[in-house]
């Protein structure tokens, strides 16, 4: 062969050498990790909306799964920006009103029996809860839904994609 390897060590080669150590390795392993699931945020804002109808069954929670399988699986490439807007307001509102819906000066309201026959036969998934653990959870896939949208946002921001989707810039014809 060329007999390179014999003649030239590999701590020779400096940027090579830095590249191959393990902290380096290491770091570009991670950094790979988190392009992974930031390359993915549309998918984990579906989950957390199926997550969501899934942990709080009720009137307020139809409007995910009517929005990931009505519309946004559906869409050729990916939903609008409008779409996330109209996600994000929605989230908002409903952490909003589900926070109110906890305070103690509430607590009367829904804890009467009108409440609770209505809310029996209607199934709202509005819940007062006076355990921290079980409040966290109640609240979780509405706070991962906003987290996930922020973080596309931002994702599709920095590619340019924001307000255009690809069927835009480049159709199939």
């Amino acid at each position: 062969m060329t007999d390179f390897e014999n003649t030239i060590k590999l701590n020779q080669l400096e940027k090579s050498w830095t590249f191959t150590r393990t902290l380096p390795l290491f770091q570009r392993i991670l950094e790979t990790w988190f392009y992974i699931i930031i390359s993915h945020t549309q998918n984990f804002i579906y989950a957390g909306m199926i997550f969501s109808m899934y942990q709080n069954a009720g009137i307020v929670s139809i409007f995910y799964p009517i929005a990931v399988f009505g519309f946004a699986m559906l869409e050729e490439t990916r939903p609008r920006h409008d779409f996330w807007n109209l996600v994000r307001t929605y989230t908002t509102v409903l952490l909003f009103f589900k926070f109110i819906c906890n305070l103690s000066i509430l607590e009367p309201i829904l804890d009467s029996e009108s409440f609770l026959l209505y809310s029996a036969y209607l199934k709202i998934g509005l819940y007062d809860y006076t355990n921290m653990w079980h409040l966290t959870m109640y609240m979780s896939p509405e706070i991962l839904i906003i987290c996930f949208i922020m973080l596309n946002e931002i994702k599709l921001k920095l590619m340019g994609l924001f307000y255009t989707i690809e069927k835009d810039i480049e159709t199939v014809n």
